[in-house]
């Protein structure tokens, strides 16, 4: 649509540097072809819908991680959904989504920002009242700070999110 009007404004991507060039976070010349579009959510094809029995939903570079963790327990009934947009709501790309895995009795939210930092507070609501899901969290608690500041601790708590994840 950019390109279609007559004049041109700067494109600008907030985004973590660590996807610059990671392998998993780039698309195709193809994928950007004509009559392609951006998908709000972006499903699992990695899985076996018959054989889900967890669905995990996260958004942004937090899904590398989960991805990465999944392969190395080898889990076959969990698939990861990234939601790319939180606003407006796809309601209806996740609904979309989510009911490929109708044997799924665990719905979990992921994230590695602190419970009141993250998406949690907006994505909560939103699952309950439009989508009838309830989510059970998985994430750092609530913290006064953006990150723990020594590095050992910080690394040690995002490895029970992911613990927690896989757990739940």
């Amino acid at each position: 649509m950019k390109v279609l009007t007559p004049y041109r404004k700067p494109l600008i991507i907030v985004g973590p540097k660590i996807l610059l060039r990671h392998p998993m976070a780039a698309s195709t010349l193809h994928d950007m072809n004509e009559g392609t579009h951006f998908r709000p959510v972006i499903g699992d094809d990695t899985v076996s819908s018959a054989d889900v029995t967890k669905v995990i939903f996260c958004s942004g570079k937090h899904y590398y991680t989960l991805q990465k963790e999944r392969e190395v327990r080898n889990l076959k009934n969990v698939a990861i959904i990234r939601l790319e947009l939180l606003c407006p709501f796809p309601v209806e790309a996740l609904r979309s989504a989510a009911c490929r895995y109708p044997d799924a009795k665990v719905h979990v939210w992921s994230q590695e920002e602190a419970r009141n930092a993250g998406a949690w507070n907006f994505v909560r609501p939103r699952f309950a009242n439009s989508l009838g899901i309830g989510l059970k969290y998985c994430g750092r608690p609530e913290l006064a700070w953006t990150a723990t500041p020594i590095a050992s601790l910080h690394e040690a708590e995002s490895r029970k999110v992911i613990e927690d994840t896989f757990a739940a």
